[in-house]
């Protein structure tokens, strides 16, 4: 299986990619819950949406395959994507995607950054996942390795979030460590947080 660095022409392939990984995450089904309308396009709105500003930005992205994995990253520096950088064209998606809760998604989100390390720079892994169909085959690690690789040539850390503690073995295995945990929101899903220094 080849790992190879999308374009803009990838977008579309990153977020369904995304949105089928996704499907089952504690986080997002607590936002866009399982049984609401249209929630595969709902997804695949939001995730597109975020591939499409990642690329637009520069900000690594990766898939594997043929679209049987993708990942998002965020350089060292430049991890966060500012509201303020948002256009119509982006905001429009998360309307689609989270309807009468796209409060409470921009709360969380809100909250995330807030917990989010400001130093050293380090890489930021924004979003990872497998199609469901796929998932267990080494496809995360994969993707994980375009960046990893890197970050110890460079001797720079890495950062990311899991909100699925099934994740967090695999995340551990490639040199992450639980430094923090919390729930969204105060009342929602738990979500980790996960801080590797270079080997």
């Amino acid at each position: 299986m080849t790992v190879r660095r999308a374009t803009a022409a990838d977008a579309d392939l990153l977020g369904d990619v995304l949105a089928d990984a996704f499907a089952d995450d504690p986080v997002i089904s607590w936002l866009i819950p399982p049984g609401v309308d249209n929630r595969g396009d709902r997804l695949k709105a939001f995730f597109t949406a975020m591939s499409r500003m990642y690329l637009r930005f520069d900000k690594p992205c990766y898939i594997a395959g043929d679209g049987l994995g993708a990942a998002l990253w965020g350089p060292p520096g430049s991890w966060a994507l500012p509201m303020t950088d948002m256009t119509d064209a982006d905001v429009e998606p998360f309307i689609t995607a989270f309807g009468d809760r796209l409060g409470i998604s921009t709360e969380l989100q809100l909250q995330v950054e807030g917990l989010h390390p400001a130093e050293p720079p380090h890489f930021y892994l924004a979003y990872l996942g497998a199609r469901r169909s796929s998932q267990g085959h080494g496809h995360g690690s994969r993707l994980m390795q375009e960046v990893l690789t890197q970050a110890d040539s460079d001797a720079v850390p890495a950062y990311l979030e899991s909100s699925n503690s099934r994740n967090v073995p695999l995340y551990e295995r490639h040199g992450f460590k639980v430094v923090g945990e919390f729930q969204a929101l105060n009342d929602g899903p738990t979500i980790w947080r996960m801080w590797r220094d270079p080997r």
